[in-house]
This record gives structure tokens, C-alpha cells and sequence, in this order.
């Protein structure tokens, strides 16, 4: 379920470059970054269409042209994202206590000497799950998550795994992507999805209205580390 009061990743093309990072100050280990990284680093053996990883809203500083298809509303990428995430938690039972952060935009850039806007951005947002999961019942999430993605039609790619990071990522027909990545020691998981192209937006119009303010915890740091106790998932 998503937490109340929230509103309900492919990688670059060859000759695209993101601007911008997405940092999350005070959280262990650099949770969130590590874990967009690790998706992107997926996503990248799935498809050659451009998205990118969770990033910050990077304002207009170029026109350009070469988006990798023709350009879809901001509306219809956040609608896109939104399917993502659902089709992504909805079969995994019992099922788990989430929350949605506001979605994000980034800028594509061309590569080389001559950088510039490649006219177009991308969009991606982020599910951060709060159901604390046990060690034990990772393979049993991610194999909810992969017969999900499948019988959608989606192509799935596992991460390289490693003592710190699992990370599953798919990328379905339209261009579009999601991935989920655990990270063991901090027990933080976050899923993330990617849609686009759309137009840059312009300095001063964000493209999803006025963000609203992410759950922080009481030292004020995002609210991305799991504190709810599910008798199956935690145990």
C-alpha cells in the first residue's frame, strides 16, 4: 500500500550524457544514490532507449533535437510511471507498506566537445518501500517482482550481485524501465521507474507542479529506511 497523503531506469543512448545527481544527504552508506546507480547499471543490459537514473529537476539551457521518439506530455509520463510501480508491487503478497517520491526530470545532453541539449528530458520517480524484509525472503521479493514484470511482456535483467547490492531491472516495449535494488546492510529498498521523452521544461514551470515535501524521519533525514514489521516479509 502507498502511505497516505503521497501521490500515486533505461539507460543513456550512446550519444546522450545526464546532468545532475540526485543526493540524499545523512542517509548510510549513500543509500539512494547507490541503489540508482545499480538500476541504471541494469537497465543498461536490458534496452538502448534513454532515460535516466532518479535525478535533480535540471532547468533548460539548450534547444537541440534528437529525442529517441516522439515526445509524451509530462501528465503521460508520470501516468506511465505510476502503472510501473503499481504493476510492480501489486502482485507481491502479503503486501508492502510503501511510500511514492515526487518525480524527477533531467536534461539530455549530447557528448564531446561540442555538449549540448539534445532538446528533450527524461522522468523518473521512486517507490521507497518501508516494509522491513528479512535476508531471507530477498529472492522470494525479487521472484514476485520478475513473474510481474514477465507477464507483462517485459524484459527482465538481473544485476550483478554483490554482498551490498541486489538490483533487477526490466525494460518494457514502449522504452520505459523499472528496477528494484535491496541493499543489505542499511535493509533499504527503493524501486524506480523511468518514461519520457518530454519536452524540457522551462525555467520556473516544474513539469509535475510545486513538489511537496518527502517523509523525513526525526533527525530530518529522508524517510527511505524500513520500520514496519510484517509477520511474513520480516521474519
Amino acid at each position: 500500500m502507498t502511505r497516505p497523503g503521497r501521490p500515486a531506469p533505461t539507460p543513456a543512448a550512446p550519444a546522450t550524457a545526464v546532468r545532475g545527481a540526485r543526493a540524499v544527504p545523512g542517509v548510510p552508506g549513500g543509500v539512494v544514490v547507490g541503489l540508482a546507480l545499480a538500476l541504471a547499471f541494469t537497465a543498461t543490459a536490458c534496452s538502448a532507449t534513454g532515460a535516466p537514473t532518479p535525478g535533480r529537476n535540471t532547468p533548460a539551457t539548450g534547444t537541440g533535437t534528437g529525442a529517441p521518439g516522439p515526445l509524451i506530455t509530462p501528465a503521460q509520463a508520470l501516468q506511465r510511471m505510476d502503472t510501473l510501480l503499481q504493476e510492480t508491487t501489486a502482485g507481491i503478497q502479503p503486501p508492502l507498506r510503501t511510500w511514492d517520491a515526487w518525480p524527477n526530470w533531467r536534461e539530455k545532453y549530447s557528448t564531446g566537445l561540442d555538449e549540448h541539449s539534445l532538446g528533450y528530458a527524461t522522468t523518473s520517480r521512486e517507490r521507497h518501500v518501508m516494509t522491513k524484509v528479512a535476508a531471507g525472503r530477498y529472492e522470494a521479493l525479487l521472484d514476485a517482482v520478475r513473474t510481474a514484470w514477465r507477464a507483462k511482456g517485459y524484459l527482465v535483467q538481473d544485476g550483478p550481485g554483490t554482498p551490498t547490492l541486489r538490483a533487477v531491472s526490466a525494460t518494457a516495449p514502449d522504452g520505459s524501465t523499472v528496477g528494484i535494488g535491496i541493499n543489505p546492510d542499511t535493509t533499504v529498498i527503493d524501486i524506480s521507474a523511468t518514461s519520457g521523452p518530454i519536452a524540457v521544461p522551462q525555467a520556473g514551470q516544474p513539469p509535475f507542479g510545486t513538489p511537496t515535501p518527502d517523509p523525513t524521519m526525526s533527525n530530518g533525514n529522508p524517510d527511505v529506511v524500513p520500520d514496519h514489521d510484517d509477520p511474513y516479509w520480516s521474519h
